[in-house]
């Protein structure tokens, strides 16, 4: 989408500056005078669309949400897509600082998005169901996770899960996260915000003896982690 709205204004400076070239180049207008407006025009040109193309870059930069639009999105929850949570998901788990890659669609062998926290690769399959989600997501999520190398597997499913896929989870250590479980990442989020904002303000401030550093392992855990691929990982952009 972004390479085809560059192309639109390219084209157009391109059709702007030949217009202006048809007019300074008039056999009323002297030469001198027209190669003058030829190279004004053609910096502001420049500069038009120099600064055209930079807000469509800024404007396509994905941004990481908030706990507040995190929270209000999972509030309508009920009424998304199975894709659209998956992306609820993917954003969550960006906004608590990890690496996530999003496969979904066919050949993604149970897992919907991959999550690599400090190099450790966690399987995800997201179940946006109405009523409670059956054996079938822990088998597939557990045989994906193999197949992605990933260490741990989980299956997401606001609605929760039927007995007999607690039972296998169980057996099997994949972990099952229900509607509480995104309340509390959504939590996280909010709690990393904060510090990030006292972390802003303390150092706006001159030291005293009250300013204590920010603990290491809280910092720790809010770098992102290093991508450790796999050969079936489509390329991320």
């Amino acid at each position: 989408m972004g390479g085809k709205q560059q192309e639109r204004i390219l084209s157009g400076a391109a059709l702007a500056f030949v217009t202006l070239m048809v007019f300074a180049f008039r056999d009323s207008v002297e030469p001198a005078r027209a190669l003058k407006i030829v190279l004004v025009g053609a910096l502001l040109i420049g500069g038009v669309v120099a600064v055209a193309i930079v807000a469509l870059h800024l404007r396509n930069m994905p941004t990481t949400p908030t706990a507040l639009e995190l929270s209000r999105r999972f509030e309508e929850v009920r009424f998304m897509s199975g894709a659209e949570f998956e992306v609820l998901v993917a954003d969550l788990f960006e906004a608590m600082g990890h690496q996530v890659l999003v496969l979904g669609g066919a050949g993604d062998q149970g897992v919907d998005i991959v999550v690599d926290p400090r190099g450790k690769r966690i399987a995800l399959q997201c179940k946006n169901h109405s009523k409670p989600v059956n054996n079938k997501a822990v088998q597939e999520v557990y045989a994906g996770a193999k197949h992605h190398r990933c260490v741990e597997a989980r299956v997401v499913a606001p609605a929760g899960y039927t007995r007999g896929a607690i039972e296998l989870a169980r057996s099997t250590d994949v972990a099952l996260c229900d509607a509480e479980t995104v309340r509390k990442w959504i939590k996280r989020v909010d709690i990393l915000e904060k510090e990030r904002a006292s972390e802003t303000e303390s150092d706006t401030k001159p030291p005293s003896p009250d300013n204590t550093p920010v603990n290491e392992t809280i910092i720790e855990a809010r770098k992102r982690a290093v991508w450790h691929p796999h050969p079936d990982d489509p390329p991320k952009n």
